[in-house]
């Protein structure tokens, strides 16, 4: 019987315990997996932001207006190519706990987005309809809405009933845009408003005509504005998107601290089955010295042994993980829209997490291996469990 053979023998020699042991490193791995793709689908969004877009909002906060005469002043800034606004409405669809986003925008602030597709015809319908409203299809699947429909919603920002018509439905062709919100005319809810609460937008939305010039774009713009009643900030829309993810860092950090309590796990785990197989088979490895076995072999045979029991783990864990993945995958999206990005694995992830549990059996194995190696043969045939 060749070396290889043995380890392979030996590591399955405890059959119940092997495989759930195994069981055990692919838990781990997959929650590792879960875990550092949920993190890298969190900022997954504002990677995938345009670079040549930009957004401007009150410099005090998001949630103070800006003037509407400030996007004609914008749109003159050398280097902006084209803009438009939005504002964020608020409301609920017949109960508060039904939330979805919902957006009064300048009619052609879509157009800003090319991952937006709307079918020409349901655009021009919509632009047709004062009370015309564009609809994501994730959230026209939810609720059951068609075109033609009409959706009131309750506001809260702005109080009252509004209702809509449902002109045209939107998809995207990046999993990072939210097909779970509804845009609707701006004049719409401008013209319902009172006086002093007119000509006000929530944000300006430009692009510059060179990613290059963003820095300098927006500095012309917040300069213009410098010392007025509403001052502006103006910055990338990754930044924007950036300022939001910020808030959840401490949350993110506790998550990335439990990724890495995951792998300790993992050690654990091996190292206690090790200890247990090593310490079981004293007298056995005490024959396999007696019979010209050297020490190191017996330190290879252990460490073979953590080996192929974390190699069997890995790749019951690797192939899970895709499905139960792509189970969470299908639920965020449906029940967040795009909040996570692109929930998928990382193929550099993958490899990581291989070379790391890898890694992890050889080091659980090599105390126990020591162990075995130190072995005497004389003291390790007298004894007795």
């Amino acid at each position: 019987m060749n070396f290889p053979i043995l380890v392979i023998k030996s590591a399955f020699r405890n059959r119940v315990r092997t495989v759930l042991t195994s069981i055990g490193v692919a838990v781990t791995i997959i929650a590792f997996l879960f875990l550092r793709t949920f993190i890298a689908a969190w900022y997954a969004g504002a990677e995938s932001a345009g670079a040549d877009r930009m957004v401007v909002r009150n410099k005090t906060a998001i949630i103070f207006p800006l003037p509407l005469a400030y996007a004609s002043k914008v749109k003159n800034v050398p280097g902006v190519s084209a803009l438009s606004y939005m504002v964020w409405f608020g409301g609920y669809y017949k109960d508060p706990k039904q939330f979805f986003a919902k957006f009064a925008m300048e009619d052609h602030a879509l157009e800003l987005y090319p991952e937006v597709l709307v079918p020409p015809a349901q655009m021009e319908a919509f632009k047709q309809d004062k009370q015309g409203a564009v609809i994501g299809v994730r959230l026209a699947e939810k609720y059951g809405w068609k075109i033609g429909d009409r959706v009131t919603l309750t506001g809260d920002i702005y109080p009252g009933e509004w209702s809509f018509n449902v002109r045209a439905l939107y998809t995207a062709t990046s999993k990072t845009f939210d097909q779970q919100t509804m845009y609707f005319h701006w004049t719409y809810l401008n013209d319902a408003l009172v006086e002093e609460k007119r000509d006000q937008v929530g944000i300006l939305i430009f692009k510059v005509g060179a990613a290059t010039d963003s820095a300098q774009v927006a500095r012309s713009v917040d300069q213009l504005f410098a010392n007025s009643s509403a001052e502006t900030r103006t910055e990338s829309e990754k930044a924007f998107q950036n300022e939001f993810l910020s808030m959840s860092s401490q949350l993110l950090g506790a998550i990335s601290v439990i990724s890495m309590v995951v792998l300790v796990i993992l050690v654990l785990i091996l190292a206690n089955t090790l200890s247990m197989a090593t310490r079981e088979r004293t007298t056995e490895y005490a024959v396999m010295r007696a019979l010209g076995f050297q020490p190191a072999h017996v330190v290879r045979l252990v460490l073979g042994e953590g080996f192929v029991i974390s190699l069997v783990g890995v790749a019951l864990g690797v192939g899970l993980a895709a499905p139960v993945l792509r189970f969470f995958a299908d639920l965020f999206q449906r029940e967040l829209g795009p909040f996570l990005g692109a929930f998928e694995i990382d193929p550099k992830l993958v490899a990581l997490a291989v070379a790391i549990a890898l890694a992890c059996g050889m080091f659980s194995a090599a105390l126990p291996a020591w162990r075995a190696g130190k072995l005497k043969i004389v003291d390790s045939l007298r004894r007795v469990e």
